[in-house]
């Protein structure tokens, strides 16, 4: 079982984008009895509230529900639970690694490393470009389907 972690800062923009957006690659691969795939956000701003409806909306564009999701706050029991934790910025990263008191098992990583662009995925509740963050997690998620389909062979 691959344990997969999408983590932002407020669980209701880009992490759970990056959930459902990983959920539906696994599915159309029929490969969804080897994954876990959740997200959770390092900030507690947001603990219980719904995708937000932009994000929810263009998941939806591309036939991808989110329904159900309510946001999710990080925790240092999370570090066990998961293989692989994937932020969408540098400053995620930062602090995943202040409330997991750091990665001894280098489980943490940006979602965009595993392309051959590797970059932050900007926040769409500031930039309001929730075309590009789905471009730029689609690639991601794309990405390391492959780097994990390469550890599975």
């Amino acid at each position: 079982m691959i344990k997969v972690l999408f983590v932002c800062l407020g669980n209701i923009c880009r992490s759970p984008m990056g959930e459902f957006v990983l959920k539906d690659i696994v599915k159309r691969n029929n490969m969804e009895e080897l994954f876990i795939i959740k997200s959770a956000g390092t900030s507690n701003e947001e603990l219980g509230n719904p995708v937000y409806y932009l994000a929810k909306e263009k998941l939806m564009e591309h036939g991808i529900s989110c329904e159900g999701k309510y946001a999710e706050t990080l925790n240092i029991f999370d570090y066990d639970k998961y293989d692989y934790i994937l932020a969408m910025e540098r400053k995620n990263v930062v602090d995943i690694k202040r409330i997991f008191e750091g990665d001894i098992n280098n489980k943490v990583y940006r979602l965009l490393d595993f392309t051959n662009d590797p970059h932050d995925i900007k926040d769409p509740w500031y930039t309001r470009d929730f075309e590009s963050t789905y471009e730029d997690i689609l690639k991601g998620c794309l990405a390391f389907f492959e780097y994990i389909k390469l550890k599975l062979e």
